[in-house]
C-alpha cells in the first residue's frame, strides 16, 4: 500500500474536494483522481461518492480513514525512530510520570541522566498517578513514575518514602523569637487545601475532623496550585516534604509541629509491566536521587 496514496485519501477525506487537494501537493486533479482509484481498487471498495462539485466519504471510506490515519501515525513514528537512530539515539524510553513528581524530581533526574546516557531518546506524559498503570497495561508508556502503587497487572518497586508535613506561609519570625506554633489552632484558623496527593488524605482528613469537626477545607487536586497558594497566604496544607523543602529552607514556607494525629507518609513508585520493560540502570538512578 503506498504511502503516498494514503495521504492523498487523508486529505481528500478532510478536504471533500480534489481540486483543493491538488493545490496542496502541487498535481493535478486527475493524478489525485487516479491515486485515490488505485487505492480503491486495491482495498475492493468505493472511498467516495460525488455529491455536486465535492466528494463525500462513503460508509467503507469513513471506516478507513481511521485506519489510514493509524498506519501513516505509526509510519511517522518509524520514520522518526530510524532518523533518532541515525543521530545516535539508540535507545527510547517512554515515560508516565505523575503532576506531582513531574514538579519536583523529574526536571533534575532527567538533565543528570541525559547528561551520562546521550544515547537514550525519552517522551515524557504527565498524568494523574491513577491513569498510570492503564497506560502501562496497553502499552502507551514503557514505565512509570508514580505516587500510587501499580495495579495488579503491574510491577511495582518503591524508590521513595518520606514525610509529609502541615506547612504554612512564613510569618517572618526567626525560631529563637518567634510564637510558638499550635499545629491545632493553625488549622482552626485558616482553610486546609486538601486532595493534593491521591494516597494519604482520605485517612488524613478522618483524623483531622475526629479533632476539629468545623474544619474548613477546599480541594485543590494539584500539588503545585496547593503551594502556591500557601505561599500567598490563602490557607494551609498538608504536602510531602520533597515539593516543599526548597520554599522551607529559603524561608518562603514554615513547618508546622502536628502531634496529635498521626501524620501520614508519602511514597514514590517505579511502575512496569514486562521484564524487558525493565531498566535496572534507570531505576537504580533514580533511587540514588537525593530527594533532600
Amino acid at each position: 500500500m503506498d504511502i503516498k496514496n494514503l495521504k492523498t485519501f487523508i486529505l481528500a477525506a478532510e478536504y471533500e474536494n480534489y481540486r483543493q487537494v491538488a493545490e496542496k501537493l502541487y498535481l493535478t486533479q486527475p493524478a489525485i483522481t487516479f491515486q485515490i482509484k488505485q487505492l480503491e481498487k486495491e482495498l475492493g471498495g468505493q472511498l467516495f461518492h460525488k455529491d455536486g462539485r465535492n466528494i463525500v466519504l462513503t460508509e467503507f471510506g469513513r471506516m478507513f480513514y481511521h485506519e489510514a490515519s493509524e498506519i501513516i501515525s505509526q509510519f511517522e513514528k518509524s520514520l522518526h525512530r530510524m532518523n533518532q537512530f541515525k543521530q545516535g539515539y539508540h535507545k527510547l524510553l517512554r515515560i508516565a510520570i505523575s503532576p506531582l513528581l513531574a514538579d519536583t524530581i523529574l526536571p533534575t533526574i532527567l538533565h543528570k541522566y541525559m547528561a551520562t546516557h546521550p544515547n537514550v531518546e525519552f517522551t515524557i506524559q504527565v498524568m494523574e498517578s491513577r491513569l498510570i498503570s492503564q497506560q502501562i497495561e496497553n502499552g502507551d508508556v514503557d514505565v512509570g513514575l508514580s505516587s500510587l502503587p501499580g495495579s495488579s497487572l503491574i510491577k511495582t518497586i518503591q524508590f521513595h518514602e518520606e514525610n509529609v508535613v502541615l506547612v504554612m506561609r512564613h510569618d517572618g519570625y526567626d525560631a529563637e523569637s518567634g510564637p510558638i506554633l499550635d499545629g491545632l489552632g493553625i488549622l482552626e484558623e485558616h482553610i486546609l487545601f486538601t486532595d493534593n496527593h491521591p494516597y494519604y488524605w482520605g485517612k488524613l482528613k478522618e483524623q483531622l475532623l475526629l479533632k476539629i469537626p468545623s474544619l474548613r477545607m477546599m480541594k485543590v487536586n494539584q500539588t503545585y496550585v496547593t503551594k502556591r497558594f500557601v505561599l500567598e497566604g490563602m490557607g494551609v496544607s498538608f504536602l510531602p516534604l520533597s515539593s516543599i523543602n526548597k520554599e522551607i529552607i529559603e524561608g518562603r514556607l514554615l513547618e508546622i509541629p502536628v502531634h496529635f494525629i498521626e501524620t501520614p507518609r508519602a511514597g514514590m513508585y517505579f511502575l512496569y509491566k514486562n521484564n524487558h520493560q525493565f531498566d535496572p540502570e534507570l531505576m537504580n538512578f533514580i533511587a540514588s536521587f537525593h530527594f533532600s
